[in-house]
């Protein structure tokens, strides 16, 4: 029975290491005087090389913008055929400044992968027993060496579980179009995502936590 137990138990250590995906907001910032921007055009950009990640997480954000009341639109519907994480010329930009505008966007909210962090993670597991005869009564134990000799400790196997856990930092920045230049920048949110299990999912709950950090 106890061995049934040990590795229940274990099994669910290890699925807790390498299965568990979890999206937490690590950090903040929040102009002084930031404007309400739910009654503003938004368009959601995901800069990644990865068009299969970009609309995801570009739709599922979008989504649950406009599910809280505020108008948001994707920018792989805008720009379908833009690469949202190459570097851009002046010439290209400016063609891009002047679509926005024309598509009476107020509000962009940009999200890109900072940083990768590979880490292990090792959880120790096992059970130890400690038994004590008493000492009292009917004269048993009363000598201190008599009562030293009658404790015992003892042990179950002690098992070790390592996971190889890959942890992503991901940032998204709100910027104001309708402020000056240098006062665009209204908002900062820093999360990590720890094993992402699968894009549906993470991207669901990373949208879900962003725009919970921006009603805040």
């Amino acid at each position: 029975m106890k061995t049934n137990i040990k590795i229940i138990i274990t099994i669910t250590i290890i699925m807790s290491l390498i299965s568990c995906s979890s999206v937490k907001v690590t950090d903040s910032w929040k102009a002084i005087n930031t404007t309400n921007i739910k009654n503003k055009n938004i368009m959601v950009v995901s800069r990644t090389n990865d068009v299969i990640i970009r609309t995801r997480f570009e739709r599922d954000l979008a989504s649950n913008l406009n599910q809280k009341g505020y108008e948001s639109i994707e920018s792989f519907i805008l720009f379908p055929d833009s690469n949202t994480n190459c570097d851009v010329d002046k010439k290209e930009l400016n063609q891009i400044k002047s679509e926005i505008q024309d598509n009476g966007i107020e509000v962009i909210v940009v999200t890109n992968l900072r940083d990768t962090q590979e880490y292990t993670e090792t959880v120790t597991t096992g059970t130890y027993y400690v038994d004590v005869f008493p000492y009292y009564g009917r004269g048993y134990y009363r000598g201190f060496y008599r009562y030293y000799d009658s404790s015992y400790i003892s042990s179950d196997q002690i098992t070790q579980v390592t996971a190889h856990n890959t942890r992503y930092i991901l940032e998204t920045l709100v910027y104001d179009l309708t402020k000056p230049e240098e006062k665009q920048l209204i908002c900062v949110i820093t999360s990590s995502i720890e094993n992402p299990d699968s894009l549906g999912s993470t991207s669901k709950d990373y949208a879900k936590q962003i725009v919970k950090k921006l009603k805040t």
